[in-house]
């Protein structure tokens, strides 16, 4: 069983200005070995607000889950202490079960139509990966106009769009 994702506390520092996310900043201590004291680190983390119901200023408790983008890695698990409209007023934030039903979902219809064009590429008598070769242009093409014309002595394909020239 993979382990609970880290729960981080911060607060927005960038709010819409992006689609569907938004910048916080979290808080940690850090030990200089050299100065032998703790100092105040900061850490900025692009977060996923799908809803966009987060507004600069709210304190708001974060998790680590699958990257939404290259840069987006965690995403908003609830609201702490609200800026501005109270929480209720804004659009609700996605449970992370409901964030996970989401992507298996989207990730069974993209691995069926994965499916389906692999099994269409097999009944036309391409190979796997495309190791054999499929039809040339020339006969791609054979079907748009009746086939292909020859034109100043070579031969080459006419499409519709050249005819209307």
């Amino acid at each position: 069983m993979p382990a609970p994702p880290q729960a981080l506390c911060g607060v927005v520092v960038s709010a819409g200005r992006m689609m569907k996310a938004v910048k916080v900043r979290t808080v940690k201590q850090v030990y200089d070995s050299f100065l032998k004291k703790h100092y105040t680190a900061y850490q900025s983390h692009l977060v996923s607000d799908p809803n966009s119901s987060l507004r600069t200023g709210d304190v708001v408790r974060i998790a680590a889950r699958l990257p939404a983008s290259k840069h987006i890695r965690h995403v908003v698990t609830n609201i702490i202490a609200p800026w501005g409209p109270p929480a209720e007023e804004r659009p609700p934030i996605p449970t992370l079960e409901d964030l996970d039903a989401k992507y298996k979902a989207k990730r069974e219809a993209r691995i069926a139509r994965r499916t389906q064009r692999t099994e269409g590429a097999e009944t036309q008598g391409n190979g796997a990966r495309g190791t054999e070769k499929g039809p040339s242009l020339k006969e791609r093409h054979t079907d748009v106009v009746g086939g292909p014309k020859v034109v100043g002595g070579e031969s080459r394909v006419v499409l519709e769009r050249d005819l209307k020239d």
